[in-house]
């Protein structure tokens, strides 16, 4: 066993075990301590599914569906690929209603994709994208987010019908960053989760970020339940209701708090997931200065920003000098969930690990030599100073506090490094996982690749 270990598994792992065993042995520390993971699989191989795109953010498989895997472009394209093979036919352009990206770096765009649970009988799925800011929005604010159904076109399933489209919510964004963008059906309700950032800039100050209960740092999206949605996990029922119903059991139905929020106290959270086999809701938060994180969601669960960045008190008014002490309990009497994952943003630490936490999956593939199987993989965007994301896996512990995690060697890539942006996952019905990369800042070029994890 030991001689099979060395085998597969790089000295720099082995000494990690060693360190492991040392740390079990004289200081009787538990293995939750060890933030290390010392078993194998830590290198992956990533495989090639398509290339030439320019901003491959989501992918997606239709329930039922065997052929077809769909990717979605931030410029604006769903991309079809149809038994391994890039069609040149976009499966839906909705770049005519985009507002207009900045080709050297924007967060806006086509952001979110979630087929309908019975997609292969109705032919409905719905989208987020970032569409010019609407009529009657206060006119200093950048752009309108909007969620809208659409559906397949009637006997071609290789295709959208544009005229389709039907707007489901629009939410004024006041920034141009910081949308979130992520839609998913939950595997146990069948309701339509959607995230939302706390609105933008910097803080969560400014123009259209609403003053909030705490007072130590001015203004509050992210705090905020009753003045707006931003920076919050929207739960809504698109069975029922023009054009949607509010599930009975939302946490604000009834009391304070607007009735489409299932969670709040978020910054940015651009993509989270659901664990297929358990439910599990696990979302990837970006920081602002020093700390990004891991969440897993529960229903009216406040997640603390901007009262907190991670684990630690924010400070608004210099975000690089936490405060010394900041509340535990908001004023509704939730206690202040931390994420079971954080580390250290590399812009501010030499020893930080990234720029941009980027939330994936739980992988419930084959189980394989790699021995992922319930593991979180999860990455970031840089690992900074210019370079490529990386790529992580957690032991996805429910009811765990802190989840262990390790980084993921790439086998089949120079030095074993990802190389490239990360910029989004995705999961087939099979449950295997895909990286999304590009080698540009911004949405522009044809860099953009989609792997599967192998």
């Amino acid at each position: 066993m030991f001689i099979l270990y060395l085998k597969q598994n790089t000295m720099k792992h082995f000494i990690k075990l060693t360190l492991f065993t040392v740390c079990l042995l004289v200081f009787s520390c538990h293995e939750d301590d060890f933030p290390i993971h010392v078993g194998g699989g830590d290198a992956v191989e990533l495989d090639l599914v398509a290339e030439n795109l320019t901003s491959p953010v989501f992918l997606a498989q239709a329930p039922g569906d065997k052929r077809r895997l769909f990717v979605l472009d931030q410029i604006g394209e769903i991309r079809l690929i149809k038994d391994g093979t890039l069609q040149e036919t976009p499966f839906l352009d909705l770049k005519s209603k985009l507002v207009s990206l900045n080709p050297n770096y924007d967060e806006r765009g086509l952001l979110g994709l979630a087929f309908h649970p019975d997609y292969a009988y109705n032919g409905r799925f719905f989208v987020y994208y970032s569409a010019p800011l609407r009529g009657g929005a206060p006119a200093n604010f950048n752009h309108t987010s909007h969620i809208a159904e659409f559906r397949m076109m009637q006997g071609n399933p290789d295709m959208a019908d544009p005229s389709s489209e039907r707007i489901i919510l629009a939410v004024d964004q006041p920034q141009g960053n910081h949308n979130g963008g992520t839609l998913h059906f939950s595997p146990i309700d069948k309701y339509l989760y959607i995230s939302l950032g706390d609105g933008g800039g910097a803080n969560d100050v400014g123009v259209g970020h609403v003053e909030d209960w705490y007072a130590e740092n001015a203004g509050g999206n992210g705090q905020d339940i009753s003045q707006n949605l931003l920076g919050s996990v929207l739960r809504i029922d698109v069975n029922s209701g023009m054009p949607y119903s509010i599930p009975g059991d939302n946490p604000f139905v009834g009391k304070e708090g607007l009735d489409e929020i299932y969670a709040f106290g978020f910054r940015n959270p651009y993509r989270y997931s659901f664990d297929r086999q358990t439910g599990m809701l696990v979302l990837g938060d970006a920081g602002q200065a020093l700390y990004e994180e891991i969440d897993v969601v529960t229903k009216g669960g406040n997640y603390g920003w901007n009262i907190k960045e991670g684990r630690h008190c924010f400070n608004a008014a210099d975000n690089k000098n936490p405060l010394v002490q900041c509340p535990d309990v908001d004023i509704w009497g939730n206690l202040l969930i931390d994420p079971v994952i954080e580390f250290k943003n590399s812009s501010n630490f030499a020893d930080g690990l990234g720029l941009v936490v980027v939330g994936g999956y739980v992988y419930r593939g084959k189980d394989n030599y790699i021995d992922l199987g319930g593991q979180y993989l999860f990455g970031v965007w840089s690992e900074g100073q210019g370079g490529g994301g990386a790529l992580y896996a957690a032991n996805a512990k429910a009811g765990s506090p802190n989840w262990r995690f390790r980084k993921l060697d790439i086998e089949n890539n120079p030095d074993q490094e990802l190389g490239h942006f990360l910029l989004g996952f995705g999961e087939d019905n099979n449950g295997e996982v895909y990286v999304l990369t590009t080698d540009n800042v911004g949405p522009q070029g044809n860099t953009g690749m989609v792997f599967r994890v192998d």
